[in-house]
């Protein structure tokens, strides 16, 4: 009994120092294991994935694969391999499909003091770069200075590089821009050219005049962005993703600030905010979708079921499969269900081949809204926030502005998703399994939507914290016309 319990006792002890073991980031993996994730990754992304040749047929898509492959000729590391990994995933044109780390390589850097620039910026005119917060003890540097180069890579390939490995829906710029501007800037760098000290830079002042700079790094674990002081608000409802107050300059205008489809308190909050736009008769609303990547699809509806006076349709559709008990992908025991629900649903119909499901949405006519609207959106405007501001603009002709959606204007991948693992790294590939359309006749064209009042801002304008889209708004009416 005594030498059973001595066992135990050594198992239990030899299991606790392997799992304390540290998974070491710098590791590379062989020529032959990486070619292997790369084929993993291409195979399973084209029997996943519910629409992946929309934007690239598969002869490009496999001609594309093989040039990657031919550039593999040294060992890896994870974060190299995600790299090519990235640049094959975001060539089929789905801004929900992307790689993430291995879980043990996202517990490892949780630890660690990777070296990353000392700088936040900002992207404006799509190719050039500013700094907005100074994280270096150089003082010289100031806010608002253009960074021309970084170790000698001039802007506009550093953010042709970055672009290369940025999901997004079909053709789609904005989305990119948006997503690299504050503290996502220097991870993206530092993705695409590895994480060092020092760095070089390359400044253009505010006079004009030219400097070069040799700066050290700053650790991940001491990172901190702090974004410019807008106009400050009195929000009379407020959640953690929305917010409904009245403009500062314009009492006569409500807004309504969606940050996420998501978050607690939803129905309360749009009920209470409708009912208070109701009793104060105002009648010119402002929907603020700007940075807002999403969420729930019933959120949404429920949103534009108070803007929208007849019932509402979002359809989305796969072919007929078994993939939901599929090992390989990976998903938890409630979203496997979900696919399984939906085919039991009523709401369904066979269409090209395709087995189509049906979320149907009716109005709220006690607190509906029957004002004019205007809609603002940027690169960030994003799945569910795109179909709201596609279905604000066709459905009751609200005024659109910023710039285009990140979202695609015809609809795009998600409503759940499942995981690839791959065998050698353990990288994740993130899949959506359904297909969503739009209740509206609108042609694809690989874009968003597209503001009916396009707007720039400037360096001065965003270290301003200046609001050029809502100000637009409030300077020309610009609501229904």
């Amino acid at each position: 009994m005594k030498l059973i319990l001595n066992i135990c006792l050594l198992l239990v002890f030899t299991r606790g120092v392997s799992q304390t073991k540290p998974f070491d980031i710098t590791y590379k993996y062989t020529i032959h294991e990486v070619l292997e994730d790369i084929d993993y990754t291409e195979k399973y992304l084209i029997k996943f994935h519910p629409d992946p040749f929309k934007y690239i047929s598969k002869d490009s898509l496999q001609a594309f694969v093989a040039r990657i492959r031919s550039k593999i000729d040294t060992p890896l590391t994870e974060m190299q391999v995600r790299f090519y990994l990235r640049q094959i995933v975001a060539k089929i044109g789905c801004g929900h499909t992307d790689v993430s780390n291995s879980k043990a390589y996202s517990k490892a850097i949780e630890k660690l003091n990777r070296p990353i620039l000392p700088f936040n910026a900002f992207v404006v005119d799509t190719n050039r770069v500013f700094i907005l917060n100074n994280l270096s003890g150089d003082s010289t540097i100031k806010v608002g200075d253009e960074i021309l180069s970084i170790d000698h890579h001039a802007i506009p390939s550093i953010l042709a590089r970055i672009g290369t490995i940025f999901t997004t829906d079909g053709y789609n710029q904005t989305y990119k821009k948006q997503g690299v501007k504050n503290e996502w800037f220097k991870y993206y760098y530092s993705f695409c050219y590895g994480f060092h000290t020092p760095y070089s830079l390359s400044l253009k002042h505010a006079n004009g005049k030219v400097s070069q700079h040799t700066i050290s790094a700053i650790s991940s674990q001491k990172d901190t962005v702090m974004l410019p002081k807008g106009d400050s608000v009195r929000a009379i409802q407020k959640t953690k993703t929305c917010t409904y107050f009245l403009a500062k300059k314009d009492t006569t205008v409500a807004v309504i600030d969606v940050n996420s489809f998501g978050g607690r308190h939803w129905r309360r909050f749009m009920r209470r905010s409708f009912k208070d736009i109701k009793h104060k008769k105002i009648t010119n609303l402002v929907i603020d979708l700007r940075d807002n990547g999403g969420g729930k699809i019933d959120n949404g509806m429920n949103l534009l079921s108070y803007l929208i006076h007849k019932p509402m349709i979002v359809a989305f559709d796969r072919k007929p499969n078994l993939l939901p008990l599929n090992f390989r992908y990976k998903m938890n025991f409630f979203t496997r269900l979900t696919p399984l629900f939906f085919t039991a649903s009523p709401l369904e119909l066979p269409y090209h081949w395709r087995l189509r499901h049906y979320i149907v949405h009716f109005p709220k006519h006690r607190n509906a809204y029957h004002g004019k609207l205007s809609v603002l959106i940027n690169g960030k405007s994003f799945s569910m926030s795109a179909i709201a501001a596609t279905y604000l603009k066709y459905k009751v002709n609200a005024t659109i502005v910023g710039e285009e959606t990140g979202g695609n204007i015809a609809g795009s991948n998600a409503v759940v998703s499942g995981t690839i693992i791959l065998p050698h790294t353990k990288a994740r590939v993130f899949i959506p399994y359904y297909h969503i359309y739009h209740s509206i006749d609108v042609i694809n064209s690989g874009h968003g939507l597209m503001p009916d009042i396009k707007t720039t801002y400037s360096s001065s304008d965003v270290l301003q914290g200046i609001d050029v889209d809502l100000n637009k708004v409030l300077e020309m009416k610009l609501f229904n016309r």
